[in-house]
């Protein structure tokens, strides 16, 4: 008696096991672009404004958020980037500007696209990930920079920066102000 109930012991484990097992199987590996960028494309105009930075603390209980666009403006060279936070788009920069945006505390997951068609990037250089932890009443400075170079491939990078080279690098460019293309 004690055998037969050992056996359907273990074969109770076993099946469980086996069931866990398939079960975590089967559940889809989340989409890192789809949670940061969405899943439709975006084409925006971007416009430059005055060359004035307004220093405004973050809202009550948020944080806020400056992504600093620092690829030089090269003529008959797109420098358009899209931007995107937790799977919606924000907006968009062009050739040294910056954009700001306040976000409420906690986890969030930042995108950038490259709206360009450098032949020497390929697919995972135009897209760009980063994740934000976020605590509200702080200030983020977030630089995007891309280099194309002759002869190899094109590299972008987000780059979280401190306060004094933020504010260094919102001296240099331009407010960006984009909307949707219809």
């Amino acid at each position: 008696m004690n055998v037969a109930r050992l056996v359907s012991c273990v074969s109770t484990c076993l099946a469980l096991t086996l069931f866990t097992n398939l079960s975590h199987a089967q559940q889809p590996t989340p989409n890192p672009v789809a949670a940061a960028c969405g899943s439709a494309r975006a084409n925006y105009n971007v416009n430059r404004g005055a060359a004035t930075i307004d220093l405004a603390p973050p809202p009550p209980g948020q944080a806020l958020v400056y992504i600093i666009e620092t690829m030089p403006d090269y003529p008959f060279v797109t420098k358009k980037v899209n931007i995107g936070l937790d799977g919606s788009w924000l907006g968009a920069t062009d050739a040294m500007t910056h954009m700001s945006f306040a976000v409420d505390p906690g986890p969030h997951h930042l995108c950038a696209v490259y709206q360009g068609h450098a032949t020497s990037m390929d697919e995972e250089g135009q897209t760009l990930l980063l994740h934000l932890d976020v605590q509200a009443g702080h200030v983020y400075y977030i630089r995007y920079h891309a280099m194309f170079l002759k002869d190899s491939p094109g590299i972008a990078f987000f780059e979280n920066i401190d306060a004094d080279e933020g504010l260094y690098l919102l001296q240099r460019t331009d407010p960006a102000t984009s909307t949707l293309k219809k």
